[in-house]
């Protein structure tokens, strides 16, 4: 077979060439979104903690069946950078950084940057961009956004005069505003939450004009474009109306990006002093308690959440499980976790923890099980695949082991290892068509992206 992988130095030959073809296609929007995908999987810092993924997807999912028809099937990602960003490509891509999540002060305001992003894909900006700046060739649009995850290619662009960024002309930004909000109507999101966010960002900015959040690079605020938005929403900057509090679930991402991403002491105080100021809500307990387990105060942690499991706090029997793991103490892990799982099963990574209980008290078959209610609740979790992987291959099945071990592969971006995995698991997977056919849909895709061709029979 032979192997011809997209390289920066190709790319960059094609935009230094600068040939202008026909428009591209629909159909070519959706591959241009595929290979991002894979190219991001591969060397961006992709969130893989299913609580931060399902959250958004879930938002966005709820955004896009306001959208009149669509020719693409969305998907939304994490990015784990603590920068205040969110970006889409061609294809049906949306992509947020945990920072902006961090900022937000409610869904309402996740909400209409998601809304916005949908927008851009739904009414084909880029590929309309390019044709107003006559590149619109395929090749070149792929180019572009592989100067987003490839900086040695965004030096030869920037030498040939390209822009590296997806910035776009200020009528799509106004017209990604109007439609928007038009999505978010008729949502549980408050629309109004759009200029909230905006006009945030650009106060903080004035503030500190040196701290530049990345979103608005992308995306440059204008008193043009908001007095646009202030007419689509039909109300004023900073207008009077009810701005909802943080949903108990963002509020618990916003404390673990926190504890992942800053100095533990810090955020510790942080929620401490939040315990402090609402000594009789054990929510904030709870928020403590996760920061306190995320950055190993197991005895913090412990204190904490059992105040918060006494006040009826849900998903408390989740972190005290995860804690019973961190101490060694399986048995009570399981117990915690089986509690858990009955309230929430379709918790992937709750599903994983229990699974690693069972598996350290040598009940592997209920482990194995485990692991499959994991991936089947969260195809993407790669840590879901790699452990049921690892025990299917210990139990002599490995044709089974060899596919999920290239899924988990394939999911962290390492396509080399992935395809030699599942190249491996598909001669012995007969009789298993459920597993035949994905491995025939992921070697389909590593191929397509990695561009190899396919093996003579």
């Amino acid at each position: 077979m032979v192997l011809r992988a997209v390289t920066a130095a190709a790319l960059a030959a094609v935009v230094l060439a600068g040939v202008a073809v026909a428009q591209i296609s629909h159909v070519q929007e959706r591959e241009l979104g595929k290979r991002f995908d894979m190219m991001a999987a591969e060397r961006m810092p992709i969130e893989r903690d299913p609580e931060f993924v399902s959250y958004v997807a879930e938002i966005g999912q709820e955004i896009v069946k306001r959208l009149d028809s669509s020719m693409f099937d969305y998907r939304f990602a994490v990015v784990r950078d603590p920068s205040i960003n969110a970006f889409a490509v061609p294809g049906g891509y949306v992509y947020v950084n945990v920072g902006l999540i961090n900022h937000a002060r409610n869904d309402d305001e996740v909400a209409a940057v998601l809304g916005h992003e949908v927008a851009h894909v739904h009414a084909h900006h880029m590929a309309r961009q390019q044709e107003k700046s006559q590149l619109i060739n395929y090749a070149s649009l792929l180019a572009m956004l592989g100067a987003f995850v490839q900086p040695g290619f965004a030096a030869a662009a920037a030498a040939a005069g390209q822009a590296v960024q997806l910035k776009y002309r200020r009528e799509f930004e106004q017209e990604a505003d109007y439609l928007g909000v038009r999505y978010l109507q008729g949502t549980r999101f408050d629309p109004r939450a759009m200029l909230d966010f905006f006009k945030k960002l650009e106060d903080e900015t004035r503030a500190t004009p040196s701290m530049l959040p990345p979103y608005l690079r992308s995306h440059p605020m204008t008193e043009e474009r908001l007095n646009h938005l202030e007419a689509a929403l039909r109300t004023k900057q900073w207008g009077d109306h009810d701005r909802r509090p943080a949903s108990p679930r963002l509020q618990r991402l916003q404390a673990l990006a926190r504890a992942r991403s800053n100095r533990p002491p810090e955020v510790l105080e942080q929620y401490a002093k939040l315990r402090a100021e609402h000594p009789d809500n054990p929510g904030a307990d709870y928020l403590y308690g996760v920061v306190a387990l995320e950055i190993g105060r197991l005895d913090e942690a412990q204190d904490a959440l059992a105040i918060a499991r006494r006040g009826g706090v849900p998903g408390t029997d989740r972190e005290l499980g995860r804690l019973a793991l961190r101490r060694r103490q399986p048995e009570v892990a399981v117990g915690l976790l089986r509690a858990h799982l009955a309230v929430e099963s379709a918790d992937g990574m709750a599903w994983v923890e229990l699974a690693r209980a069972l598996d350290a008290i040598k009940d592997v078959t209920g482990a194995r099980e485990a692991y499959e209610h994991a991936w089947r609740a969260v195809p993407d979790l790669d840590a879901a695949h790699d452990g049921y992987g690892l025990l299917a291959g210990r139990a002599g099945e490995h044709g089974v082991g060899f596919y999920h071990l290239g899924v988990a592969a394939r999911l962290r971006g390492e396509y080399e290892k992935a395809l030699d995995q599942i190249g491996r698991a598909l001669p012995l997977l007969a009789g298993d068509s459920e597993r035949t056919a994905g491995a025939e849909r992921e070697l389909a895709d590593l191929r397509f992206y990695l561009e190899i061709d396919e093996p003579d029979d």
